[in-house]
């Protein structure tokens, strides 16, 4: 549907190009280069033809103008997940954290208190600060599109212990002198 209405658009606006430059001239103009002065090329009765062919055209030209802006807008997409600047680490000190997403202008919500952030959470608009133990989560916004992903930043304090799970050691490898080791 859209190939076929941009090929018909092309061809209104040369259909378009080729009446105006064939219509009498009222001042000379382009008429004067084919020696035809005050003449139209076809004839006396030909410019109220033309004139009337360029008022179509243009209504043509005009409604496929509008036409095309309605249906080749791009869809509607996912807006990108915010980030920050500088990323979660373990902090000593209070910092001030930059979030910035790469779809223009989106608007970015975020919370520090750890719960899901949404329109009705704080705006950003401009650096927040963070203290030790904080945790950001991020959602940027832009109407008509789904919202980002929430980024989550953990910027815990220096030197706080996490869960992870106990060290194990390589498959395969064996202390010496133990069972099938070197004596």
């Amino acid at each position: 549907m859209v190939a076929l209405l941009t090929v018909i658009f092309i061809l209104t606006c040369i259909l378009l190009i080729i009446v105006v430059l064939l219509q009498k001239g009222r001042g000379g103009g382009i008429a004067v280069i084919g020696g035809g002065g005050s003449q139209s090329a076809f004839g006396t009765r030909t410019g109220d033809v033309f004139t009337w062919l360029t008022i179509a055209l243009v209504v043509v030209f005009l409604t496929l103008a509008i036409g095309a802006t309605k249906l080749c807008r791009p869809a509607a997409g996912r807006v990108s997940k915010p980030v920050f600047i500088p990323p979660a680490h373990p902090i000593s000190k209070p910092i001030r954290v930059t979030i910035f997403c790469n779809t223009s202008n989106a608007e970015i919500f975020f919370t520090t208190d750890g719960s899901e952030p949404t329109r009705e959470s704080l705006r950003y608009d401009g650096p927040v600060r963070i203290v030790p133990g904080t945790t950001l989560k991020a959602r940027a916004y832009y109407t008509g599109w789904k919202p980002s992903p929430i980024q989550v930043g953990e910027y815990r304090p220096v030197g706080a212990t996490t869960t992870s799970a106990p060290a194990t050691s390589p498959v395969g490898l064996t202390a010496p002198n133990s069972k099938g080791g070197s004596k």
